[in-house]
Order: structure tokens, then C-alpha cells, then sequence
């Protein structure tokens, strides 16, 4: 596992990723839609694709889809995800790793994996809470239901985080042990 050397050689690597979420938490707080196509157009093509709904793009708004009546812009985008997944799976690869070359690679590789990872969790977390919000209306017509949204997307992200982190964690275990036999 980890040495007290191996970690003091990951200290660049640690800082670099913790430099990089700032910096990236920062870019967000002055983007916009049209930042965050990257993130928006994707999660909308497979929303689309799994709702059958087709949605118009809004510069201001984001995609609107009038068939669900649903927005999907900037805080429906998973930055924030992408953020947490990037930092927690560039943590444990610098974990696991032992030569220099793949140190330098995982950086750019968690960035990468983080961001497809968004964009699928993120279209899953958008269309369970389609089918929340519409089971929710056949109930509670009257009411908002601003907090079963919430509730629905910090737990699908907080379920995915976990997945995310175990799955990872029990490959590069795995995949570890593996090297020291042969």
C-alpha cells in the first residue's frame, strides 16, 4: 500500500488536483449556459433519447423540453459532480500508483473518466426525477415539488459517488495485489 515516501511524492500531485477544483469551482461561479455545453448537450441528447422528448436551446434558459416541461441549465449541468468525482477518483489512483509516468497520467485521466461519469449520471438523475416528478403529479397535483427534485439528485449522486468510489477502489485493490504476485 501507501508508504509515508509514496505520499510525500504524491504531495505535487495532491495540490495539483486541489488546484484545479478550485480553479474550476471558481470558472463556474462566472459561467453560463454556453460554458457548460460540454456538460448540457450530452445529458440532453440522452435525456431526449430515453424520454422520446426533443428540446429547443436557449442561450439563457438552457434546453427546454415542452413536451416534460423541464429545464435542463446551468445547476442541472453536474458540475459540482464532475468536481467531487474528479477529485475523489484522482486521490485514489495517486493512491495506487507507484510509477512516475502513471502519476503524471492520472491527472488527465480522472478528468476524462470524471466527466463521462457525469454525463451519465447526470441523465440518470435527470430522468429518474421525470418519473419522480410525474408520479408525484398523479398524487400531489396541487403541490410544488421543488424538494423531490433535490431529494432525488443528492441521492442518485451520493448513491453514484459511493458506487463510483467502491467499484474503483476494489479494481486498483485488485489490480495491485495482482502486480506484487507476478
Amino acid at each position: 500500500m501507501t508508504t509515508p515516501m509514496q505520499t510525500n511524492k504524491n504531495i505535487p500531485f495532491y495540490l495539483t488536483t486541489i488546484g484545479i477544483f478550485i480553479l474550476l469551482k471558481f470558472g463556474y461561479t462566472l459561467a453560463d449556459n454556453d460554458n457548460l455545453i460540454f456538460l448540457l448537450k450530452p445529458t440532453d441528447k440522452i435525456v431526449g433519447l430515453l424520454t422520446g422528448s426533443h428540446s429547443v436551446y436557449f442561450s439563457d434558459k438552457g434546453y427546454y423540453h415542452n413536451s416534460l416541461n423541464i429545464l435542463i441549465e446551468k445547476s442541472c449541468s453536474g458540475f459540482n459532480f464532475m468536481l467531487l468525482c474528479f477529485c475523489m477518483l484522482a486521490f485514489l489512483f495517486l493512491k495506487h500508483t507507484d510509477k512516475a509516468i502513471f502519476k503524471s497520467l492520472t491527472i488527465p485521466f480522472a478528468l476524462i473518466t470524471s466527466y463521462l461519469l457525469t454525463i451519465f449520471v447526470n441523465a440518470s438523475r435527470i430522468f429518474v426525477s421525470i418519473i419522480m416528478q410525474q408520479q408525484a403529479n398523479n398524487i400531489l397535483s396541487d403541490r410544488p415539488h421543488l424538494i423531490l427534485h433535490e431529494i432525488v439528485g443528492v441521492i442518485t449522486n451520493l448513491t453514484f459517488l459511493i458506487i463510483i468510489y467502491i467499484v474503483s477502489e476494489k479494481f486498483l485493490t485488485n489490480k495491485y495485489q495482482n502486480a506484487k504476485l507476478t
